[in-house]
């Protein structure tokens, strides 16, 4: 049998998948896609044993087809293919991809020892929309931590109940959290811990513009799925306890700054440029009605300092924070204003989205940068 469909098409799919696929593996077989054929579809497989992801693309042949191949290998081929239909089909366990001029062999295993995608057991059914799962990640996946010991704090808690849902992420030194008004069929709270990589393969492989598209969620014990008519992906949920994240959000924030988020962006990024590579450390003085960000590197001579106007009263302020971290968190916020409160040098700054009608709030949303040491002579 064979199978016709575009080269766009396939590669589409293809590279949605490949990030599952690991880099290294004991396991041979899980470098490889799984291909198969059948009722108009050709659905690609890919798994690392923890995350399996399953997506379709149009085609059209008789018959089925089935063989698992390099996966890397293929997509590089795939992308070097002339635009156009592609005709798929095999001798034995051989992929042949035949182009109007040319022909392509790579040789491929049975698909018989492929891991299929695990059942979800014990799970609460939901439909949540694409655009609000892809809101609460971006706003909190950002601050996961790259410490694999902890692993714990290695994955986004995503926490639902019966009228909201909402992510959270803290690495020790920042944290993201928002959370979204919705009615779900949950009738306890729900707390698990979604890994890094499912949650960043969720923005991969969805679309951005999708402002009322629907995906279908099973949280289980073991695992959490997400499906559309186009994908399923499953993955095993970090197993651990994660940290009460209330304790380290500080209540009693007299210090008040109302700021433009891009003109505050612009002149972090700014003077960032000259700060040090290990600790990316910038002041930020904070006087009636202005803001000085300034940065000392007596490593390589460098200074910079520059002042803007925001909304300030009381006594001066100053911090010490990490600029790269705080680019980060107004790169994410999307309102045109942002609010940040203090305390003392030591104490966490809370970051806001400012609204002027809170019609416009969609999502209750906070970030927090922990505060770096100041050095004494600036």
């Amino acid at each position: 049998m064979s199978v016709l469909i575009q080269k766009k098409d396939l590669c589409e799919a293809m590279q949605k998948a490949i990030p599952v696929v690991p880099n290294k593996t004991a396991l041979l077989i899980l470098s490889n896609f799984k291909l198969s054929y059948s009722d108009s579809e050709l659905e690609i497989m890919a798994t690392d044993a923890d995350h399996s992801l399953r997506v379709t693309a149009p085609a059209s042949g008789d018959g089925n087809l089935e063989i698992t191949v390099n996966a890397r290998k293929i997509l590089d081929q795939v992308k070097e293919l002339p635009e156009g239909e592609l005709k798929l089909y095999l001798d034995g366990l051989v992929l042949i991809m035949e182009t109007e001029r040319g022909l392509y062999k790579i040789a491929g295993a049975a698909p018989d020892d492929f891991p299929g995608i695990p059942t979800v057991e014990n799970g609460v059914e939901l439909d949540m929309g694409i655009f609000a799962l892809r809101d609460m990640i971006q706003k909190s996946a950002f601050a996961v931590a790259k410490d694999e010991t902890r692993i714990f704090l290695s994955g986004v808690l995503w926490e639902l109940s019966s009228d909201k849902a909402g992510m959270v992420a803290t690495d020790g030194h920042r944290l993201g959290y928002s959370f979204i008004g919705m009615n779900l069929p949950v009738n306890d709270t729900i707390s698990k811990i979604v890994s890094h990589k499912s949650v960043q393969m969720l923005l991969r492989i969805t679309d951005a513009k999708s402002q009322d598209e629907q995906l279908k969620v099973v949280i289980g014990d073991k695992y959490v799925s997400f499906s559309t008519q186009a994908f399923t992906m499953v993955s095993r949920l970090v197993e651990g306890q994660y940290p009460d994240y209330n304790k380290v959000i500080p209540k009693n924030n007299p210090k008040i700054v109302i700021a433009d988020r891009v003109a505050l962006l612009d002149v972090v990024r700014r003077v960032a440029v000259l700060a040090s590579q290990k600790s990316h450390l910038i002041h930020l003085r904070f006087k009636e009605g202005a803001m000085e960000a300034t940065v000392m590197n007596r490593e390589i001579g460098g200074e910079a300092r520059e002042v803007i106007d925001v909304q300030y009263t009381g006594e001066e302020h100053l911090m010490g924070i990490n600029g790269q971290f705080l680019s980060e968190v107004l790169g994410i916020v999307g309102t045109k204003n942002v609010r940040l409160e203090m305390n003392t040098q030591i104490s966490a700054c809370l970051i806001f989205p400012e609204y002027n009608d809170e019609k416009d709030k969609i999502s209750d949303d906070l970030f927090l940068l922990m505060p770096l040491r100041i050095m004494d002579d600036i």
